[in-house]
C-alpha cells in the first residue's frame, strides 16, 4: 500500500525532468554569458586564502536547493517580468566592468545574476522557499579586502589600550607597536579579514541550519561579525604582551601564526557552543499533497526564456563589438619632462635621485618622469609623473603603488585645496619601520581635468572606453620627508604646489 509520502515522490520526480530543463539552460546561459567573471573570481579565489571558501558556495547552495526540491515543484512556477530592468542592469554591470577590467562590478554582476535568474523564471513563490540558498550564492563574490585597512585600525586601537592596562611600555607609531624588546607591525596580514569574512560565511551558514526564527538568526549572524574583531584584538595583545614576557623567545617570529590558528580555531568551536545552546528543535516536515505537487507549466515561461536569451545575446553582441574595434590614437604622444618648465626657485638634481628612498611604481606607464627638485631652502621634493594613453594598461590598478608596503605604512590621508590649481590634491602621511615620516602629495589628471577619487577616475576611464571617448590619464605625485617637524614639512610640499601651479598646469595641458 502506497503512502501519502510515495506519491509526493513519484509526482515530484516524475514531474522533475520536464521542468529542470529551464534551470539547466539558465546556468548554461549564465556560464556563457558571464564566463569572464567567473574566470576571474576562481583565480582570485585560488590565489588568496581570504575566499578559498568561495569553492563550496555554490555547491552548498544546489544541495540546500535540492533539499527544499519538493517544496519547489510544489509551486506555480509565475515567471516574475519585474525583475527584467535589474538583470538587464547587471548585464550593464558585467559590460562596464570587462571592458573597464573592474573586477569588483564583472564578480558582483556574474553571481548576482545566477539566483537573479532562477528567480525570474521559477517566480516570487517558489524563490521564496529557497530564499537562503539564493542569497547564500552571493558570497561567492571575492569581496571584503577594501576592509583590511580600517580592521586595522580597530585592531590597533584596540590592543594598545589592553597593553597599557597591562603595564607593557608601549609606543604606537601608526601600525608600528613598539615595545622595549622589539617592534611589531600590525600588517594586513594581521587585520584578521579572512577569519572575519570566514566567520560570517560559517555564521550564516549554522544560522540557516540551526534557527528557525528571523530575530535569532541575526542575533547569530551579528555575533559571528563582533566576535572575530574582539578575538583578533585580543590575539594582537596576546603576542604583543607573550613577546613582552619572554623577552622575544616567543610569539616574535612564526610562532604567532601558529598561535593564531590555534586562537581562531578555539574562538570558532565558541560559536559552535553558542549557537548549540540556542538551537531550536528540527520542525517535522509539512507533508505535500498530491494536488499542490502538480506543476503548473504555464505559456509565460517559454516568453521568459526568450526575454532572458534575448537579453544575453544584446550583451555578448556588444561587447563582441567592442573586442573587435581597432583603437586608433590619433593624438600625439606627449614628452614629460618637467626638467624644461621654469620651476620657481628649485634645482632638478639626479644625484639626490639616487639617495631617495620613495620609489613609486606604476606598472606599463607608456611614459613616466622620476626627479628630485632641490628648494631655495636646499629640501628635496621628489616627483613622479606616470602617463596612460588609449592602451590596455591601467592607470587605477591594484598593481599601482604610491609607495613600497613592504618599506613604509600608511598614518593618514587627507584632501587639502590648491588655490592656484583650483583643484584638490591628496596629502598622504607614510612612516618608516626607523619612525622616518614622509608626505606625498598626488593627483590624476583626464582631460585637462583634476581628480582625488580613483573610483571616479576608474569609471570615467571605463565610460570613455565603453562609448568611444578619450582614457587617457597621468599620476602626478610629490613627496618630500620629514625635516624635523611635521606641520612644517606639509607646509612646505603645498607651499611648493602654489608657487609652481603655473608651471605644473603647463604639464597638465600636454596631456
Amino acid at each position: 500500500m502506497k503512502t501519502n509520502n510515495d506519491k509526493i515522490n513519484n509526482v515530484s520526480i516524475g514531474a522533475l525532468p520536464s521542468q529542470i530543463i529551464p534551470l539547466f539552460v539558465i546556468v548554461f546561459l549564465w556560464l556563457l554569458a558571464f564566463y569572464q567573471g567567473l574566470s576571474t573570481a576562481v583565480k582570485v579565489w585560488q590565489v588568496s586564502e581570504i575566499f578559498t571558501h568561495c569553492f563550496l558556495v555554490i555547491p552548498c547552495s544546489v544541495y540546500f536547493i535540492f533539499q527544499k526540491r519538493q517544496r519547489i515543484l510544489s509551486q506555480p512556477w509565475l515567471p516574475n517580468y519585474w525583475l527584467l530592468p535589474a538583470f538587464v542592469g547587471l548585464l550593464f554591470i558585467q559590460l562596464f566592468g570587462s571592458v573597464g577590467d573592474i573586477q569588483l562590478f564583472m564578480h558582483i554582476a556574474t553571481f548576482t545574476s545566477l539566483p537573479l535568474m532562477i528567480w525570474m523564471v521559477i517566480g516570487n513563490k517558489a524563490a521564496k522557499e529557497i530564499c537562503f540558498p539564493l542569497a547564500f550564492m552571493l558570497f561567492s563574490i571575492p569581496v571584503g579586502e577594501q576592509l583590511i585597512p580600517y580592521l586595522q585600525i580597530i585592531t590597533t586601537d584596540m590592543a594598545v589600550p589592553l597593553l597599557e592596562l597591562s603595564n607593557v611600555p608601549i609606543y604606537r607609531n601608526g601600525f608600528y607597536l613598539d615595545i622595549p624588546q622589539g617592534r611589531f607591525l600590525v600588517a594586513e596580514a594581521c587585520s584578521g579579514i579572512s577569519f572575519l569574512i570566514a566567520s560570517i560565511v560559517f555564521g550564516c551558514f549554522y544560522a540557516y541550519l540551526s534557527f528557525s526564527t528571523l530575530s535569532k538568526q541575526i542575533i547569530f549572524v551579528m555575533l559571528s561579525i563582533l566576535i572575530p574583531i574582539i578575538a583578533n584584538a585580543l590575539r594582537v595583545y596576546g603576542i604583543v604582551l607573550t613577546a613582552h614576557l619572554t623577552d622575544m623567545e616567543y610569539a616574535a617570529g612564526a610562532d604567532h601564526i601558529i598561535y593564531g590558528g590555534i586562537f581562531y580555531t578555539i574562538i570558532l568551536f565558541i560559536l559552535i557552543i553558542i549557537g548549540e545552546n540556542f538551537r531550536d528543535q528540527p520542525l517535522a516536515q509539512k507533508a505535500v499533497s498530491e494536488k499542490t505537487a502538480s506543476i503548473q507549466i504555464l505559456v509565460k515561461m517559454p516568453k521568459m526564456m526568450f526575454f532572458i536569451i534575448t537579453c544575453l545575446a544584446l550583451q555578448l553582441f556588444w561587447k563582441a563589438t567592442l573586442d573587435r574595434q581597432v583603437v586608433t590614437n590619433n593624438i600625439a604622444k606627449s614628452v614629460i619632462n618637467l626638467q624644461q618648465l621654469p620651476l620657481t626657485n628649485t634645482v632638478l638634481s639626479n644625484a639626490a635621485l639616487e639617495k631617495s628612498q620613495w620609489q613609486p611604481l606604476y606598472v606599463d606607464a607608456d611614459d613616466s618622469e622620476r626627479g628630485v627638485i632641490i628648494t631655495s631652502a636646499g629640501l628635496p621634493i621628489d616627483y613622479y609623473i606616470a602617463s596612460y594613453l588609449n592602451s590596455e594598461a591601467e592607470l587605477i590598478s591594484s598593481l599601482n603603488v604610491l609607495y613600497s608596503n613592504k618599506k613604509w605604512a600608511p598614518l593618514s590621508q587627507q584632501t587639502h585645496y590648491v588655490s592656484k590649481m583650483n583643484a584638490k590634491v591628496i596629502l598622504t602621511k607614510i612612516v618608516s619601520p626607523v619612525g622616518q615620516h614622509r608626505y606625498i602629495v598626488h593627483w590624476y589628471q583626464l582631460a585637462n581635468e583634476i581628480h582625488t577619487s580613483q573610483i571616479k577616475v576608474k569609471l570615467l576611464q571605463t565610460k570613455a572606453q565603453l562609448f568611444g571617448g578619450d582614457s587617457r590619464g597621468t599620476l602626478f605625485a610629490f613627496s618630500l620627508q620629514n625635516t624635523g617637524e611635521e606641520a612644517l614639512t606639509s607646509e612646505t610640499l603645498l607651499a611648493f604646489l602654489t608657487n609652481n601651479a603655473e608651471h605644473i598646469s603647463k604639464i597638465i595641458e600636454l596631456h
